[in-house]
């Protein structure tokens, strides 16, 4: 019987046995065999393995099967808990967003707050003190000054009623003791605090009121901080009443110097009148000496006309007496524009002066005299005070000066130099804006001088500098520059001074 072996593996040489076996197959048969049983082994130790990876697999699918149904429990339970997590979060954020609206209504009302004294920071930035008493005149605040004075010293002679206590502080003493020893540290502790409140209040001015105050609030906390170890200490009542006294006493210097500027303007005003009237006398005076004079010019001609008999003297003796009529006509208007001068108190001359050698361009005062020389008082203006004379750019002669004057005054009111004397009217402006503002309010016809001439200012320019910058220096003070082209310039010391002064005085 023939057996046939086709087993589908690759031999040694190649090729694959699938038909008849051939001699040297049979000579090869043993080891064939062998080879065989050994794969068979195999075969089955892979098979066992395999089973046993299948049931392996099988348990791990059963148990991953089993832990993924209790993570998805878990997982529930867990999206459970942070949805109320998130219903807490979300009610927590409610109440902070309803905090937030609070706090930005909160926020705006002190905006609005913060606004409202915007004005009053601003002014204090500047050392303008805001009165907080709106006394009219300076016996008012010595009234109420002295009123809280008496009432501090009142507080005084009480300690008990302006002290609160918490007991003996664990000090063996006595009752009466002790009450002696606190009256003496209450007076003690009141002498400290007056005499430090009496520095401020002496030295309070209108640009330390913040500082004076605040050393008050501090040495009163001070104090209150020592008595605490006795276990008592002062009210509030004694701080407000200091620092209304605070208030009182500097707004009482405020009124006092306002008064002496007050009284001290009455006394220039009063100076003018009588210079004013003086003027009007010497004027009326002069008019009636050249009316005595022209009436006997007159009374002589008409007793010569009458006596010539000359045709030809009695023409130039005409003519004469013609001229001198007409001159002493002439008095007559004058006196008659004197006594409008007299009677209204309201007419007067309207200046528009600068001194750019002192206070710099685009800088003029505007004011008004009454003055029957006007000009008078302009070089008044420019006495030593002043290191160079006043220009004149306008001289406005007006039935209502002081109106005038006012509007002026209105108009410009943004670039008054200084801001709390009314006073003091040096305005920083624009001549033609100026110029349209006395056409817009004045009828008559308006000469203006746009051009200062400084003769002084610029000669002594010229005094000082190089040959070659005089023309550069001139152009440049047209412009404005005059004192950073004489810095750049390098001149001596003399020079130097003039600049420095002008620059001094525009700033």
């Amino acid at each position: 019987m023939t057996e046939t072996f086709t087993p589908d593996i690759v031999i040694a040489n190649g090729t694959k046995s699938g038909g008849q076996m051939t001699l040297s197959d049979f000579w090869n048969g043993t080891k064939h065999r062998v080879r065989a049983e050994g794969l068979e082994q195999e075969l089955k130790a892979s098979q066992s393995s395999a089973d046993e990876l299948r049931k392996r697999c099988e348990v791990l699918e059963g148990q991953l099967q089993q832990s993924g149904l209790l993570r998805l429990d878990e997982i529930k339970g867990l999206v459970k808990m942070e949805e109320d997590r998130l219903a807490q979060t979300k009610v927590q954020v409610a109440t902070a967003q309803a905090e937030v609206d609070a706090a930005f209504r909160n926020l705006k009302d002190i905006q609005k707050a913060i606004l409202v004294a915007e004005d009053t920071v601003e002014l204090e930035s500047f050392a303008l003190y805001v009165p907080k008493y709106q006394f009219t005149n300076s016996t008012d605040y010595k009234g109420r000054l002295d009123a809280i004075r008496e009432e501090q010293k009142e507080s005084a002679r009480r300690l008990s009623k302006e002290v609160e206590s918490w007991g003996h502080a664990g000090v063996t003493l006595t009752k009466t003791e002790w009450k002696q020893l606190r009256k003496d540290v209450l007076k003690l502790s009141l002498r400290a605090f007056n005499s430090e409140c009496e520095n401020c209040i002496d030295n309070v001015k209108f640009n330390n009121f913040d500082r004076m105050e605040e050393r008050i609030r501090r040495s009163f906390d001070a104090c209150n901080k020592l008595l605490k170890r006795t276990e008592c200490w002062w009210t509030e009542v004694v701080l407000q009443r200091k620092l209304v006294e605070l208030h009182l006493a500097h707004e009482f210097q405020v009124k006092r110097a306002e008064e002496k500027e007050m009284a001290r303007q009455a006394r220039e005003d009063q100076r003018e009148q009588e210079k004013l009237e003086r003027e009007i006398r010497e004027v009326r005076a002069k008019i009636d000496k050249e009316r005595r004079h022209f009436a006997s010019a007159i009374q002589k001609l008409q007793l010569r006309l009458a006596s010539t008999q000359n045709e030809q003297e009695r023409e130039g003796l005409q003519a004469r007496l013609t001229e001198v009529v007409e001159q002493n006509r002439a008095l007559d208007e004058e006196e008659r524009l004197l006594d409008y001068r007299e009677q209204n108190a309201r007419a007067g001359y309207v200046y528009v002066i600068s001194n750019i050698g002192a206070f710099g361009e685009g800088v003029y005062k505007i004011g008004m005299t009454r003055r029957l020389e006007p000009m008078d008082r302009v070089d008044e203006l420019g006495d030593a005070s002043v290191p160079f004379r006043f220009d004149v750019h306008a001289l406005v002669f007006s039935d209502n000066a002081p109106a005038l004057e006012a509007k002026l005054h209105a108009h410009f009111a943004v670039g008054r130099m200084n801001k709390v004397n009314g006073r003091k009217e040096f305005f920083r402006a624009d001549l033609k804006e100026i110029e349209g503002v006395i056409r817009a309010n004045y009828d008559a016809v308006v000469e203006v001088v746009h051009a200062a001439a400084a003769e002084q200012y610029r000669e002594s320019l010229r005094m000082v500098m190089p040959a070659e910058s005089i023309q550069a220096a001139e152009l440049a003070v047209a412009a404005g520059a005059g004192a950073d082209l004489l810095v750049a310039s390098g001149v001596d010391n003399s020079g130097r001074d003039i600049f420095e002064d002008k620059a001094s005085c525009a700033q």
